[in-house]
């Protein structure tokens, strides 16, 4: 907390009771060749969390844990996640922001080259309803999926349980999505639910092929989002306006395995 020009390093953590690594309030930090692991069962087990800090990077770590593998919360700008190994666990999570109202930002987050196993989610952004502020200029670059129950899930319904009487949400904006490629245990492979304020604008999908790991077919879902597609997309989005039809990956038109990663 509170640290600046900080080298993490060759670290490893097991069986922590709560979040395995925190970094609040911080600047300049890179975290590189972690080793994390806790049993898929233990809550509130992050690998890293992030909050308030910026100019963090994370690279080249395994972590698999009863929560997220990394999640990035409120008040981080310019954090890069790269080369992660990600499982068990809950994914990487930009969020959650605006809970009971909170006006909370997170902008300028690069999350890339990161293979998802065994996961529940894998590239994920979550909001509460009734929140404030805004999430931008978020990128998923050449992502692999292995059996994960939601690959994709921009969820602004987080823990929808709260009674709040505003009806704002957090802003979406400039959220990109390019080389995506693997197997999704659940049928909704994504899943873009948004709020009906017009919160989730600017989504760009390009280059995604998930299909269903038992061989079955994968759908998506957008509800109240802006969203535009390029490239080869399945499964289909269906809120884009005269996106191409595009039936199951094959060997002709699937995209390449992202670079450095098994599939």
């Amino acid at each position: 907390m509170n640290c600046t020009d900080v080298e993490l390093s060759q670290f490893s953590s097991k069986d922590s009771p709560q979040m395995h690594i925190g970094l609040s309030m911080s600047g300049k930090v890179n975290v590189t060749q972690l080793t994390i692991t806790a049993p898929e069962d233990s809550p509130n087990t992050d690998g890293v969390h992030v909050d308030r800090s910026e100019d963090v990077h994370i690279t080249g770590s395994t972590i698999g844990t009863g929560d997220d593998c990394i999640s990035i919360g409120p008040g981080s700008r310019f954090v890069t996640v790269d080369g992660i190994v990600c499982g068990p666990g809950h994914g990487v999570s930009v969020g959650s922001l605006g809970r009971n109202g909170a006006n909370e930002s997170v902008e300028y987050i690069d999350v890339r080259n990161v293979q998802f196993i065994n996961t529940t989610n894998g590239a994920r952004i979550k909001t509460w309803k009734g929140g404030r502020g805004y999430a931008k200029s978020i990128s998923f670059t050449n992502i692999n999926f292995t059996n994960v129950d939601h690959p994709v899930i921009i969820n602004q319904f987080y823990e929808d349980r709260q009674d709040v009487s505003n009806t704002g949400a957090v802003a979406l904006s400039n959220i990109t999505y390019t080389n995506l490629n693997g197997t999704s245990t659940g049928k909704t492979a994504v899943d873009f639910d948004c709020s009906k304020n017009g919160s989730c604008m600017d989504i760009h999908v390009n280059t995604v092929a998930i299909t269903a790991a038992d061989g079955g077919a994968t759908v998506a879902r957008c509800q109240n989002a802006e969203v535009d597609t390029s490239g080869f997309v399945y499964p289909k989005i269906p809120c884009v306006a005269n996106a191409p039809s595009a039936g199951p990956p094959g060997p002709a038109n699937a995209p390449s395995p992202s670079p450095g990663l098994s599939t």
